[in-house]
């Protein structure tokens, strides 16, 4: 409950320094409350805290995910200070806002009540809503911001109506007694309880942008503010898997619905990466890059296993270092090439920058599943999980896609190693933004080489 208290009672205190043209204090008030977050998360690390009368949990699922979220957010606040250091408005709200859409995160990776997970995905999202629209005198961003609203808007009714059907099936929105239920069912018909199901996972696969519920996640990363992008990516995307995971995990699920998954997981894998070879403009590339590692994760959801949770706890964790490094090595090339965002302006990168061109590389090779870095040892797992559970053909599939992913982060990596054509602005790298670039980099290798390092 505490940090639930400490993190709203922050994105207040960051509005008030807004409010009072307090730009410079902003960002480093940002960090400590959040690094305060962290230590109130990990000193009661073994501790069960039901509240309110049990609807939320925070277990060491819920702890693991939250602290994940939170390391992410203070990376992505110490690039904040280079990002926002010439915007001259509005900079204390857009911290807010993601302060006030990371506590809806840590909500949703601990409810045990379909109210407080609604609740928790309308807390999470309706910041981002307007932080998609952050760039006010841009139409792109505007564009993103009403697509997402839009899109947003449907899948939350749709979940609406999902979680009012399993409650008119089992009379309940405790999780517990949904689950008793389920099993209590025990492959027998209940149409409600089934279409309910089908909504209530369409609501959620919006959040992770799982085909056919993905068609929001390029416009609108290619849209917003980048750093909000590396937001929506990295925490956004860590949030939603544990509380799809949370809300599934012990749910004995009709066949209609494993069906359901398959399919889904299927269609996320084929279409994000296939579609990601065309892609030229580098937010639009992570976008379908973003898509094809949802169809990795759903592998894990395939049937049930004790090893899910750490399974999805490894591969977003680092899933999340790499993006977040990569949006800043872009915001740096952004700005050299005069605000291009076309994957040749990594074009020279290298001679440039040679650390930052290999800490790119590492990135890049880490969400490619290349050996040695964290991003094969995490498909590595997800492909084991997904043969142990049954589903050979599938994982071959995912393995293929894998192969054919390599093939368009190579392409960023050519270019960043390939020498310039023509003199250009040279890439300028502030002293916070090269040390997130080197943790992100130096990261994915070591937890690649030793990723007992990184467990629930």
């Amino acid at each position: 409950m505490s940090v639930l208290v400490l993190l709203s009672v922050l994105g207040v205190v960051l509005l008030y320094l807004g409010l009072f043209n307090n730009r410079g204090a902003v960002a480093g008030v940002g960090i400590a409350g959040l690094l305060g977050a962290f230590v109130l998360i990990a000193s009661d690390w073994h501790l069960e805290s039901p509240l309110f009368n049990g609807i939320i949990q925070f277990d060491t699922y819920a702890r693991s995910f939250s602290l994940v979220m939170i390391v992410v957010a203070v990376l992505l606040f110490l690039f904040g200070i280079d990002y926002y250091a010439k915007v001259k408005e509005n900079v204390a709200e857009q911290y807010a806002l993601m302060v006030f859409s990371l506590t809806g995160g840590l909500l949703i990776c601990s409810f045990t009540n379909l109210v407080v997970l609604f609740l928790s995905i309308e807390i999470l999202s309706i910041p981002l809503y307007i932080l998609a629209g952050g760039k006010r005198d841009s139409f792109r961003s505007g564009e993103a911001a009403f697509k997402y609203f839009l899109q947003g808007s449907y899948a939350s009714a749709f979940l609406l109506m999902g979680l009012a059907l399993i409650y008119g099936a089992t009379a309940s929105f405790d999780l517990a007694a949904i689950e008793a239920f389920s099993t209590a069912l025990a492959g027998g018909q209940n149409m409600i309880f089934l279409l309910g199901l089908f909504l209530t996972i369409a609501g959620v696969a919006f959040k992770v942008a799982a085909v056919p519920f993905h068609f929001w996640s390029p416009d609108v990363y290619e849209g917003a503010p980048t750093l909000i992008t590396a937001f929506m990516s990295t925490v956004v995307k860590t949030a939603a898997f544990a509380a799809f995971y949370r809300l599934i995990a012990n749910l004995q699920l009709p066949g209609a619905v494993e069906t359901m998954l398959v399919v889904m997981t299927i269609c996320t894998l084929f279409l994000g990466n296939i579609v990601a070879l065309r892609q030229t403009q580098f937010k639009r590339l992570m976008a379908y890059s973003s898509i094809a590692h949802t169809g990795f994760l759903l592998l894990a959801f395939l049937g049930t296993d004790a090893r899910t949770p750490d399974v999805l706890f490894y591969y977003l964790g680092t899933y999340a270092l790499a993006t977040v490094g990569l949006f800043i090595v872009l915001t740096l090339a952004k700005r050299a090439a005069l605000g291009d965002e076309h994957i040749r302006i990594f074009r020279g990168l290298f001679r440039s920058n040679p650390w930052i061109a290999v800490a790119a590389l590492l990135m890049l090779l880490s969400l490619a599943g290349i050996p040695l870095t964290a991003g094969f040892v995490a498909k590595y797992r997800v492909f084991v999980l997904s043969l142990t559970n049954g589903y050979i053909w599938t994982t071959v599939l995912a393995v293929l896609m894998a192969v054919v992913g390599i093939y368009y982060y190579i392409l960023v990596v050519r270019e960043a190693f390939t020498a310039q054509e023509q003199e250009t602005k040279p890439i300028v790298v502030a002293p916070l933004n090269w040390l997130v670039i080197s943790i992100c980099g130096v990261a994915v290798v070591v937890l690649g080489v030793m990723p007992g390092l990184l467990r629930m």
